[in-house]
């Protein structure tokens, strides 16, 4: 076996592991909040605190890669990711296991910066989008067998145990990463930004923590009003600070080059009407149909299961034909299979959901290769690392969005299906598919912004920079170019 697909199996099985622990988590809540004895409120920090603090630092850990090298950044964020799973398993607490779950975060967050990047620098343009597919395939794994590892782990053991079967995988994960991955030399001259990171990351807190709290605390309320102005305000200063740095944790000049600009908007509006569909759709089968939990998440794992078959024959063949058609394609099958559960009835059978799911998840695995492989090869190889940790933040970003836009339609729109109503769940239907009607149209968008990208690569070519850091960067001002 040629070197490059041991690579590649090690970074899918870090892909695996740091998917799996974000979904398995949400099924053993309850059994965590009965042996805490703590309310609703407080158990569901254990996931959002998570959520937050990895979408918080996947644009700092990416750049991080490129100064100290991938291989450093992977294997440090793979420790600290096991132990801190340990360490969950081990808490006396709720604060302590929320605590932890931050640490765990900071882990998972290098895994999910640095894997696409290692295998972007692993393999050409030729099998980039095949390689990235195939990876794919550890993430769609992850997300359907999350729900049904953790529920069995919980009835069987406790749920101490969904953390503590880290321990063992992960110590033989870190050494298989150690043996199998390129040694590195550390970029020269590279200097890492730390003024750019703080600034990002606390301004991608504000906007993630009022996205996903401001239907808890109104959108109007004044402390959600001021996350979002506290994230303009930061993210203003950001990107004025980024502008004339010498080595910026994120080059603007990137965002000249189409594939990658556009492949990062069609990233977030994708990932936003996936996650109203699998948000909603477990309120609209345990609220509306009376499913068990159990029963409600095996329902929902066609579209994990469609994605992890399709993503590697899209990722292939958008090595062959370009990635704008097929990723064009995947979000017009999003938008069919939105619209189409617009039309489900209340008393559907379970084959009338069945389908509509599959092709929610044939759209997505034609989508996300592609487009992922032409987001990565796009950029200069130096801002691999970059281009990778922005493309995870946009995702985690398009995650948020989804659930803070669906659930403010839903409960705009609950009060006025409510009136004249047969019943609660007739309403809480018309409600989501309301919703569904809003995520179709938000899908539409990246229908445009995936043909308008064109199918040009530019990875080998390097980003002139603008402004006041144009005459830095050339050669013998001592900064790398791009």
């Amino acid at each position: 076996m040629q070197r490059k697909w041991l690579i590649l199996s090690t970074v899918s099985l870090g892909s695996l592991m740091s998917t799996l622990d974000g979904s398995i988590v949400n099924i053993a809540l309850p059994a965590i909040q009965q042996d805490f004895r703590i309310d609703l409120t407080t158990v569901e920090w254990v996931v959002v605190a998570y959520l937050l603090v990895v979408g918080s630092l996947l644009l700092p850990v990416g750049r991080l890669g490129e100064v100290l090298t991938f291989k450093r950044v992977y294997l440090a964020g793979f420790g600290l990711f096991t132990l801190a799973s340990v360490m969950c398993g081990l808490s006396p607490g709720e604060g302590w296991l929320i605590a932890f779950r931050v640490l765990q975060a900071c882990g998972a967050a290098a895994l999910m910066a640095m894997g696409p990047a290692v295998v972007a620098r692993t393999f050409d343009a030729s099998e980039r989008g095949r390689a990235l597919g195939l990876n794919g395939v550890s993430v769609s794994l992850g997300l359907s067998l999350g729900p049904a590892i953790g529920g069995l782990l919980t009835q069987v053991a406790s749920w101490r145990s969904i953390f503590l079967i880290n321990a063992p995988i992960g110590l033989i994960a870190i050494l298989w990463a150690w043996r199998v991955l390129p040694a590195e030399d550390r970029g020269r001259d590279q200097s890492f930004d730390v003024r750019g990171a703080a600034m990002s990351g606390v301004a991608l807190f504000c906007l993630l923590l009022a996205l996903s709290v401001g239907t808890d605390w109104g959108w109007t309320s004044l402390a959600t009003l001021a996350l979002l102005v506290a994230f303009l305000v930061l993210g203003t200063a950001f990107i004025l600070t980024e502008s004339a740095a010498v080595q910026p944790l994120l080059d603007l000049a990137l965002f000249r080059i189409r594939q990658f600009s556009f492949g990062l908007a069609s990233v977030v509006v994708a990932f936003a009407g996936l996650f109203t569909a699998t948000f909603l759709l477990p309120f609209l089968l345990e609220q509306g149909r009376g499913y068990s939990p159990v029963e409600a998440g095996l329902l929902l794992t066609p579209v994990p299961i469609s994605m992890a078959l399709v993503a590697p024959f899209s990722g292939a063949a958008s090595d062959r034909f370009g990635p704008a058609i097929l990723a064009s394609t995947g979000m017009a099958l999003m938008v069919v299979s939105l619209l189409s559960l617009t039309q489900l009835p209340t008393d559907f059978a379970i084959a009338d959901l069945i389908w509509r799911l599959v092709l929610m998840g044939v759209g997505q695995g034609l989508f996300m290769s592609p487009n992922s492989s032409a987001v990565l090869g796009s950029v200069p190889g130096r801002r691999v690392g970059t281009a990778s940790g922005t493309l995870a933040q946009m995702r985690v970003t398009g995650q948020a969005l989804g659930i803070a836009l669906s659930a403010a339609v839903v409960a705009t729109r609950l009060p006025v299906h409510l009136v004249g109503a047969a019943t609660q769940g007739d309403a809480l239907a018309g409600a989501i598919h309301d919703a569904f009607w809003v995520a179709a149209a938000v899908c539409a968008i990246g229908i445009v912004t995936s043909l308008i990208r064109g199918s040009g690569r530019r990875g080998s070519e390097e980003v002139k920079p603008a402004g006041p850091r144009a005459a830095e960067a050339r050669p013998g001002a001592g900064r790398e170019p791009g």
